[in-house]
């Protein structure tokens, strides 16, 4: 927005990411302390965000090889629950290991048959327990209802049994999960257990990353929740901004990975719906060359078009994986509930799929 155009809509603010860095990145310790945690092993299983985060994870591949032998290193995809098609999991893999020593990247299957048990409190990649250490690479920036993202998710949820994500995911119904809050979050408590269940059985350090785009603003290497915790407070300062009072209207902008589906840009409207009025207006501008993306949840609000009946169905059927999304939509939307009119703005949808999930 112009100087002009704030003077002529004074009652108009424009909110972005504080890409100001306070203090130098030191990526390269960060990997040494990861290292360090670990024992300094010889051999190790890196763990790594899919192509619907935007995290700096070929940075950190680079520091790494300049302390362990490539043959040593082995790349596991921890995708969770997403289905990544072959074309875009092809690209992903050229950008990421482009003149990279290191051998092609293993894709989670949270169906696959051959998951084990995590000392018998979850189920994960059979990686996660080889005669080899992890380090899990994240991002960390606030998260609708895990809190913030980062590597405890990626070593969790991103490695976890369609099950075990399933169950997890179940908690965000309680109303009790925020963004940029961890503590009391049933999501994020929930993530603690596996990661204490993974630590029983499994030596485990990871890279915490506080990105704008590509630009690193932080880095730490170590324990998992010492980094989370150190790098959600730098993400909170680059990410997080308080208002006076609820908004009439708020334009939110969604690019980058996030901007590929509808399944990921909703997580723009989720991450600031709050700080819209009851009855009041977003506007949603991502580009979704996807379309809807991962559609499962569409299923439930052709079944339910108003949150009283989504949540009576629920009730009737028990929750399953992604329904969440569509009770969280259907509860801001409808005018029985919050009343939020949502406008969308987006190549990659049309207006008939808008209307389905409640949006103009």
């Amino acid at each position: 927005m112009t100087e002009q155009n704030e003077q002529e809509i004074p009652n108009v603010v424009t909110f972005a990411p504080n890409a100001r860095r306070k203090r130098p990145v030191d990526l390269a310790g960060s990997v040494t302390a990861a290292m360090r945690h670990l024992g300094e092993p010889s051999k190790l299983s890196v763990l790594i965000n899919d192509p619907q985060r935007h995290t700096a994870s070929r940075e950190v591949l680079v520091e790494l090889l300049r302390r362990i032998d490539p043959a040593g290193l082995r790349l596991l995809v921890a995708t969770g629950a997403h289905r990544i098609a072959p074309a875009e999991r092809a690209r992903f893999q050229r950008q990421l290991l482009k003149d990279l020593p290191l051998d092609p990247l293993e894709w989670h299957d949270a169906r696959a048959a051959n998951l084990m048990s995590i000392a018998g409190q979850w189920r994960g990649h059979r990686w996660l327990l080889a005669d080899r250490p992890l380090l899990a690479i994240g991002s960390v920036e606030p998260h609708y209802f895990a809190g913030f993202t980062g590597a405890h998710k990626t070593a969790s949820i991103g490695c976890a049994a369609h099950a075990d994500i399933e169950a997890n995911h179940a908690a965000v119904l309680t109303g009790r999960c925020r963004p940029a809050q961890l503590q009391d979050n049933p999501v994020h408590v929930g993530i603690g257990r596996m990661l204490q269940a993974l630590a029983k059985q499994q030596r485990l350090a990871v890279v915490n990353l506080v990105q704008v785009g590509r630009n690193i603003l932080f880095a730490a290497g170590g324990e998992p929740m010492a980094t989370l915790h150190a790098a959600a407070d730098v993400a909170s300062e680059v990410f997080v901004r308080r208002i006076d009072a609820a908004a009439d209207a708020l334009i939110l902008e969604v690019a980058g990975a996030l901007g590929g589906s509808f399944y990921q840009a909703d997580k723009g409207l989720k991450n600031n719906a709050a700080a819209v009025r009851d009855g009041g207006c977003l506007v949603l501008l991502a580009p979704c060359p996807d379309g809807i993306g991962q559609d499962a949840f569409v299923d439930l609000l052709r079944q339910a078009g108003t949150y009283a009946e989504v949540r009576e169905l629920l009730d009737r059927r028990g929750y399953r994986l992604g329904d969440h999304k569509a009770v969280l939509l259907r509860r801001l939307t409808d005018p029985a509930a919050r009343g939020v009119k949502v406008f969308l703005v987006s190549e990659g949808l049309t207006a008939d799929q808008a209307r389905l999930l409640g949006l103009t």
